[in-house]
């Protein structure tokens, strides 16, 4: 156990044992100041019997009796005079049976190299090392503690493992996408030696490729099924086109010549009907046509289907390697923070473990600024088994600030 925290237990069983006494008993010889809060009996006059705290000039307000002068007293002479007063005020013939009891003590202050520097309630037999430890201990630069700097340490590096595993799952994708841009019909090989994970997340790409280029091909496949229908009948329609030619053309020709004999009054019977086969003919020419017209539209909008199938498949392969491109790069950019984020943790932890041994090593000085009965004020040089009084400001400074007079910039209650 350190010398510092034996004297630190001393000093919290020192006060624990002071604690077990009455108030009264540690005011045997103490004289009151402002602030204090008293207690007041008065025998036979329950009105007067009230608390009361000594005012700022050092004076009890009592009912009937008035303000009486309580500073520098001790509580048997407060008592002695409330009662010479009341007698005097009420006219009694004798005094009247009084006691004062300190209720609360006026504070005591603590500022300089302490964690919370402030005013806080004294206690009878409180050491400076009591003080100590209610105003938190000694102050430690705000650097942060071992366990925030760990905390993000391991933080940093579970994201750093996050993104090294997302880096090669975007990396096994950007071969799937590659492969499909180059139109390969297979996945690329897995390399020997390759690592579990990366094998891993290529097999599952490799699962990925598979499945969309058998959906491609089965697509592509039906497109051009459908094509090669329409070909053949465009072909059958431009052949039936060609008879139905081959046949009003000869349809014509018997027309011609029944017109001619016709004009000789010759071969009138067969004018009529020749007529009208020919309408129909031309009419079957017209409708093998606008047949043949609809197969062609329809294979235009295959082969139009076909090519847009292979332009999409490249271009989202070409937009998928775009993408993952751009997040590798952020990923390469967040590690790269993360980690100058777990250099920082390291250096900053060595340097904490450093300021906290220095920091240890270090003597601490204490004064005390105490007022007396009169207003004197005077310094008096401690040890941390000093004991404080009501009303104390106890100083501490680190020996190492004192080369300069002043505290850190950083501690609570330097100068500012």
């Amino acid at each position: 156990m350190s010398g510092f925290l034996r004297k630190f237990c001393f000093g919290l069983l020192a006060l624990a044992g002071a604690m077990c006494l009455s108030l009264q008993a540690g005011a045997e010889e103490y004289t009151l100041g402002v602030q204090d809060r008293v207690k007041v009996y008065v025998s036979e006059w329950p009105a007067l019997s009230t608390e009361v705290a000594v005012g700022p000039g050092g004076q009890v307000s009592l009912p009937v009796v008035g303000e009486v002068p309580a500073k520098g007293l001790t509580t048997a002479q407060l008592a002695s005079a409330i009662a010479e007063r009341l007698k005097q005020k009420a006219n009694l013939p004798q005094l009247v049976d009084t006691s004062v009891d300190i209720v609360a003590y006026r504070p005591f202050y603590i500022l300089g190299s302490v964690a919370s520097p402030g005013e806080y309630a004294y206690r009878p037999g409180m050491l400076v090392l009591n003080a100590m430890s209610l105003a938190g201990g000694v102050y430690r630069n705000e650097r942060g503690s071992e366990w925030e700097i760990e905390r993000v340490s391991i933080s940093s590096r579970g994201e750093l493992a996050v993104l090294a595993g997302r880096g090669i799952d975007l990396s096994a994708e950007r071969v799937r996408l590659q492969a499909e841009l180059d139109d390969a019909t297979q996945f690329p090989a897995t390399a020997p030696g390759t690592d579990a994970r990366t094998a891993r997340a290529l097999d599952e790409q490799r699962a990925i490729f598979e499945a969309a280029l058998q959906r491609h091909l089965a697509e592509k496949a039906s497109l051009e099924e459908s094509a090669a229908l329409r070909e053949k009948e465009v072909a059958s329609l431009e052949k039936q086109s060609a008879d139905v030619a081959d046949k009003l053309e000869a349809t014509r020709t018997e027309l011609d010549q029944v017109r001619a004999l016709a004009k000789r009054d010759l071969a009138v019977n067969k004018l009529f009907p020749l007529e009208r086969t020919f309408a129909d003919v031309k009419r079957e020419q017209q409708a093998v046509e606008i047949d043949r017209l609809r197969a062609m539209q329809e294979l235009s909008g295959l082969q139009r289907s076909v090519a847009d199938l292979e332009a999409r498949r490249h271009n989202e392969a070409l937009a998928g390697i775009q993408r993952v491109d751009a997040q590798l790069r952020d990923i390469e950019e967040q590690k790269r923070s993360l980690l100058r984020l777990v250099d920082g943790a390291a250096y900053y932890s060595s340097l904490l473990a450093d300021s906290t041994a220095a920091e240890d090593q270090q003597q601490l000085r204490f004064t005390i600024v105490r007022t007396d009965a009169e207003g004197r004020i005077s310094e008096i040089d401690a040890t941390e088994t000093t004991e404080v009084e009501p009303g104390d400001i106890v100083k501490v400074v680190r020996l190492l600030d004192m080369t300069t007079g002043a505290l850190p910039e950083s501690a609570p209650g330097a100068a500012r």
